[in-house]
């Protein structure tokens, strides 16, 4: 089954208002088999909520869901809107009105007739009591498709649409299993990617689907499967996968989680190695992702973020003369760090990382965009240059993050 979702505001085509509803009902819809064909975000116009509600009705989606315009101001004008499209007209729903009233009453406080006015709706409308707020959500039957219209407020249509408007769903439709499996793929890029994977994608079944969805330099392979019998479909799935195992080969990192950090944990833990980390640029952003995950001390022995040039010095002991020679962005200093950082921590395994993220250079005059990541095991340093000139302050400690997260397992790989 199929669904688009039209969100309705000014305020979200101003940009002022981010629309989060629309996320939010999509990976709802999805969980439960139902495809999401479009979205689309319109003004308050009366005339464009019409056109857009006249085109929904001629696709071939099976609900049409809309978000904001049920409040009581005079910028709410979906209902209205509503009951013309539907050649209807609003009638006062005593339900919903008993409900705003005890809600009312329960708060201490007054309803004025605007409030009120939020209980009339369509009369051929089912009305769906809004358990967070005034607006009803009203559910219509029309050409053989279900128009469900939700109100605005973030916390009051994710919660209804996920507790009522869901399980609704679900018990008046038969829906499809949708089946999803990731893989992760690295040092690969995604061109030369889809051209080795071009006859192995041609033959997969029509009931699977593959996205590409490049993370930095890892891109994660998702296969989608959708039809009734849950165990074929599982099965397919890592048929699938056995297969892209055998193709791919130590590109291919994980099977069984999209998480980096959780494959970095999980390696550690087997090997009972030890982990310690020097960060500069990064800014102490590696070792929150690391501790981010339960469990992390059992490997990870602590961190220290050198940012300033005193710090590296007093701290990782690296001489200023060593510094002031090579520059503090450099391999020599980068390579410095993660082997005083693995006597500093005792740790088997230590990382580092020293660059410019800007937006102007360093204090040595080097370029913005430019990195070194260092990484120490077994008696032996490794560093990796890195050039990044276009990317944004965040970007850049994002990608270099990712990058070292990246180094650790590739090098572990290669001295397992």
């Amino acid at each position: 089954m199929n669904a688009c979702i039209i969100v309705i505001g000014d305020e979200i085509l101003s940009g002022r208002t981010l629309d989060t509803n629309s996320n939010f009902i999509a990976k709802q819809l999805d969980l439960i088999g139902v495809s999401v064909t479009q979205i689309s975000t319109i003004s308050d116009n009366p005339t464009s909520i019409v056109n857009k509600l006249k085109e929904s009705f001629s696709s071939d989606n099976d609900f049409i869901i809309t978000t904001g315009g049920l409040g009581p101001t005079q910028d709410d004008k979906t209902k209205q809107t509503l009951a013309e499209f539907l050649s209807d007209q609003l009638v006062l729903n005593q339900q919903a009105l008993d409900f705003i009233t005890r809600l009312y009453c329960t708060n201490g406080r007054t309803m004025n007739d605007l409030t009120r006015k939020q209980a009339w709706v369509p009369s051929s409308s089912e009305v769906i009591i809004n358990r967070y707020g005034t607006a009803p959500i009203l559910w219509t039957k029309k050409s053989n498709k279900i128009l469900i219209n939700l109100p605005g407020v973030p916390y009051e249509t994710q919660a209804m649409f996920k507790e009522f408007i869901i399980p609704k769903i679900k018990k008046e439709f038969n829906l499809p299993h949708i089946i999803r499996r990731s893989v992760i793929v690295v040092d690969y890029p995604e061109s030369e990617l889809a051209i080795t994977l071009t006859d192995w994608e041609n033959n997969l079944p029509d009931y699977i689907s593959l996205s590409y969805l490049p993370s930095g330099a890892r891109i994660e392979l998702r296969l989608s499967a959708k039809g009734f019998n849950k165990t074929i479909l599982e099965e397919e799935i890592a048929h699938e996968i056995k297969k892209l195992s055998f193709i791919l080969d130590k590109k291919l990192i994980s099977t069984t989680t999209t998480n980096i950090v959780e494959i970095i944990a999980d390696f550690f833990s087997k090997n009972q190695l030890t982990l310690s980390i020097a960060e500069s640029i990064t800014g102490g952003n590696i070792s929150r992702k690391i501790t981010s995950l339960a469990g992390s001390s059992v490997y990870y022995k602590g961190g220290i973020t050198a940012y300033c040039t005193q710090i590296k010095e007093n701290i990782l002991k690296i001489p200023e003369s060593f510094i002031n020679t090579h520059k503090v962005v450099s391999e020599e200093v980068a390579k410095k760090m993660a082997i005083n950082c693995a006597k500093l921590f005792n740790s088997d395994i230590a990382l580092s990382t020293t660059g410019v993220a800007g937006p102007g250079s360093d204090e040595f005059d080097d370029s913005v965009g430019l990195a070194y990541i260092g990484l120490y095991f077994k008696g032996i340093t490794y560093v990796k240059k890195y050039n990044y000139p276009y990317l944004t302050r965040d970007e850049m400690i994002t990608w270099i993050t990712n990058k070292a997260l990246e180094l650790i397992y590739f090098e572990l790989i290669k001295n397992k």
